[in-house]
């Protein structure tokens, strides 16, 4: 009986990954054929980077006329890139194409995690149609035909936020360590994702009051981040844990983007990425000392239009927002517990974009969260649904 459930189960989510993947695929195919300029590597920073570590063994060189050590990204995804350009050709259309087929499994996979989140916080039928939802998702499908590490941050960060909503007082080390270590991994793709981890460790704490246990989740998260840390210091002779651009991308975003690495000024080709990004960000914290009340409004915008990206989709992303945010409140009531982490994770994990650049895909890694809760109210349409066939 148990092992039918399990086959039943696994079916389910095979189907699922296959819907997704060959919906993805099919976009792929058409947007090739619609717009083939965007399978030039142009100047992409993850192709850029990758083209140096192919070349020349160097993480480095992510702009135009830009020679020297770079921490302006996060290692994984250029690092996968790289093998890409090691079997389709540096910076081809055929490499473009292999990294957007892997950015599309990607994508397909965190429905089967989507799935796993609406289970675990509304059952069964929330998950499953919380999974529907993602695998034919438009806008999502079209994701993964952008060059960048948009899918794969999605589906590290909604894994990891899967594996600490399961974490209880009686969970073996075994599943703390692969936490801390699968949220070391998620900031090697992109720190910003590490945003929530603080607050979701403290629920963790005051859950189980096992501090033994997070303080070694956290211990395996900085493991795997040090030795990147260390390849920085040793770079640039200073502490960047991972990246160097952080407050370099709000000075772009609130004070002009006149000095930009892909523009023409050459100011950080002349300087040097730490000498760059160190004048960029004192730059930055003076701009927004100065100018408080603009830096303020400007959030408020950028936070706006956060929940409503992408723009050509807006009303979708807008239903899915409310859609999201009711089946938050379904679970609240149901069970604080389960209703805790998303809070913090939706919270939390925008306040960095609502500071700096806000664009569609900085939104993306939240997606399977909204999707999940969605999914909740769904799955609450269908059963009223059926009880009024059945009075019928």
């Amino acid at each position: 009986m148990l092992a039918a459930a399990k086959t039943s189960c696994m079916k389910r989510l095979v189907t699922i990954f296959g819907a997704g993947l060959a919906l993805r695929l099919a976009a792929i195919w058409y947007l090739a054929h619609v717009t083939p300029h965007m399978l030039s590597w142009g100047a992409n920073e993850a192709g850029g980077i990758a083209r140096w570590i192919v070349t020349n063994h160097t993480f480095s060189s992510p702009f135009h006329d830009a020679y020297g050590p770079t921490a302006w990204l996060a290692p994984v995804y250029p690092a996968i890139v790289a093998g890409i350009f090691l079997v389709f050709g540096v910076q081809t259309p055929a490499s473009a194409l292999a990294v957007m087929c892997f950015n599309a499994v990607c994508s397909a996979a965190t429905g089967v995690v989507v799935y796993a989140i609406g289970k675990e916080i509304h059952g069964e039928r929330a998950g499953l149609s919380a999974g529907w939802m993602w695998a034919a998702s438009p806008y999502i499908a079209i994701l993964p035909y952008i060059l960048w590490d948009t899918a794969l941050s999605a589906l590290l960060f909604s894994g990891a936020l899967l594996l600490t909503m399961r974490l209880g007082s009686s969970s073996p080390l075994a599943h703390w360590i692969a936490c801390g270590a699968t949220w070391g991994f998620v900031a090697l793709v992109n720190p910003a994702l590490l945003t929530p981890l603080p607050i979701l460790a403290l629920l963790l704490f005051d859950r189980g009051r096992r501090w033994k246990q997070v303080a070694v989740m956290a211990m395996f998260t900085v493991l795997v981040i040090v030795p990147w840390t260390i390849r920085n210091y040793v770079a640039f002779h200073e502490i960047m844990p991972i990246r160097s651009n952080g407050l370099a991308e709000v000075y772009f975003a609130n004070c002009g983007f006149g000095t930009h690495p892909l523009g023409p000024s050459m100011e950080y080709q002349n300087l040097g990425e730490a000498a760059f990004t160190a004048r960029a960000g004192h730059a930055a914290i003076e701009c927004v000392r100065s100018h408080p009340m603009t830096f303020f409004r400007d959030s408020l915008s950028r936070a706006l239009w956060f929940w409503i990206y992408p723009v050509n989709f807006w009303p979708l992303s807008v239903a899915i927002d409310f859609a999201a945010l009711t089946g938050l409140i379904m679970v609240f009531r149901r069970t604080r517990p389960a209703a805790l982490p998303l809070i913090v994770v939706l919270t939390f994990y925008p306040l960095i974009y609502y500071a700096s650049q806000d664009v569609s895909r900085y939104r993306h890694p939240v997606d399977p969260v909204l999707y999940a809760l969605s999914g909740v109210v769904l799955s609450r349409i269908m059963r009223l649904g059926g009880k009024v066939r059945r009075r019928t």
